[in-house]
């Protein structure tokens, strides 16, 4: 039985590859990983996936020399670097080494198809959001009459925080604001869980805030990928009050644009609308205070003639009834006057009477007609026991008699 050695083999397949197989092909995959070395080279792994199963898998590089112009044209072309997560149209040739095996090397890429590729998902993740209802959610929350307490989901350190804040306190009508700064990664494959976690931390403190400020400012246009995300956008869709975002960009709309309540160009433009608001609330109260002194005074000088006017009538009804009142109060005096003399005699009757019947019972005036009284420690017998010793006092109308009890005859 014939037989070969592992490298015979390898080298029959190498062989046969290099006479077989064409010099390069157009091949879709998409990065799963991506590496740079010290010296310049890429290494990939390139998967074909179909329902997140991975359906084929292959190694890939791109050598150094290559790999910088093709970088570049690709960033320039589709505003987003080569990186793991992509779908890329690349043009290769096939590899096979006796010790390393099936490979692949990356001679160019065409960055049409990736920036069809992006615009067909992010038309995909828009009709999503539309048809579940998100991309219209947070539009429909009214924006606060005083947008005072504000929520910003930012990172502290971005050029575009410190425009937004200086910006706020600077303003020149001198309008105070609440700030309450969640600190989140603005860029790259962290940004959506850090927005995320910022977001639910919002959400539990609602109450507390009237506005939520989404702002990052400056960067590459490659850093806004997560901006356009599914998951970020239905977060931002179904935040509890107005989202506002100023992501710093010159570009058509990112999907968080399009899902927030209103959406500005940078963090600055976001803070003078902000100030606007304000503004627009300041003048509403204005004007009503100035409808409202000019309604007070109109009313004010019509109750004033009103009041004259009734003054006038007053004065007239006034006179006539004091004039009656005078007379009335003159014929009740004169009836007052008659009847209290009337009174006045009567009683002066009634006390002369009263005398004299007080006359008739005076004790003096009785003594005097012959009767005396007998008293017993001062008062009379007649109330009281009398026993043999008892001191007793007799009066009449010429004497007192005191005697002593010697003998008690009972009839």
């Amino acid at each position: 039985m014939a037989h070969m050695s592992l490298y015979e083999l390898n080298s029959l397949i190498k062989s046969e590859l290099q006479n077989s197989m064409a010099p390069s092909y157009w091949v879709i995959a998409e990065i799963s990983e991506l590496r740079e070395n010290v010296k310049g080279h890429c290494y990939m792994e390139l998967v074909e996936k179909e329902r997140n199963f991975i359906q084929a898998k292959i190694r890939a590089n791109i050598w150094a020399y290559t790999y910088r112009t093709i970088k570049q044209q690709f960033n320039q072309a589709t505003g987003s670097p080569l990186k793991a997560g992509i779908k890329v149209l690349f043009n290769v040739s096939i590899n096979f080494h006796e010790v390393y095996g099936m490979s692949l090397t990356v001679n160019n890429i065409d960055p049409n198809f990736t920036i069809g590729e992006k615009t067909k998902q992010r038309e995909e993740t828009i009709k999503k959001l539309r048809e579940e209802g998100y991309l219209e959610l947070n539009k429909a929350l009214p924006l606060p009459l005083v947008p005072q307490r504000l929520a910003i989901i930012s990172s502290s350190t971005a050029a575009g925080y410190g425009d937004f804040m200086d910006q706020l306190s600077n303003n020149t009508q001198q309008y105070d604001f609440k700030t309450d700064t969640f600190n989140a990664v603005m860029q790259g494959s962290e940004t959506e869980v850090s927005i995320g976690k910022a977001l639910a931390n919002i959400k539990e403190r609602s109450s507390e805030f009237d506005l939520i400020v989404i702002i990052r400012g400056g960067g590459a246009q490659t850093d806004l990928d997560s901006f356009d995300a599914y998951g970020l956008a239905k977060l931002i869709a179904a935040a509890p009050l107005p989202v506002l975002t100023g992501i710093g960009h010159e570009r058509d709309e990112t999907i968080a644009d399009l899902v927030a309540n209103t959406s500005l160009k940078t963090p600055t433009a976001v803070a003078e609308f902000i100030i606007n608001g304000m503004d627009r609330f300041y003048n509403s109260i204005y004007e009503l205070n100035i409808r409202l002194e000019r309604g007070i005074r109109d009313k004010f000088s019509r109750a004033k003639d009103q009041l004259s006017h009734q003054g006038h009538r007053l004065e007239r009804a006034g006179s006539t009834y004091l004039k009656q009142a005078d007379n009335l109060l003159r014929d009740k005096a004169h009836m007052l006057k008659f009847a209290s003399k009337a009174k006045v005699e009567k009683q002066r009757n009634s006390l002369d009477n009263l005398q004299n019947k007080i006359k008739l019972i005076d004790p003096e005036n009785v003594f005097k007609r012959g009767y005396s009284i007998t008293l017993k420690n001062g008062r009379s017998i007649n109330n009281q026991e009398v026993m043999v010793g008892d001191n007793l006092v007799t009066k009449n109308h010429q004497s007192t008699i005191k005697s002593k009890v010697t003998d008690i005859e009972n009839e």
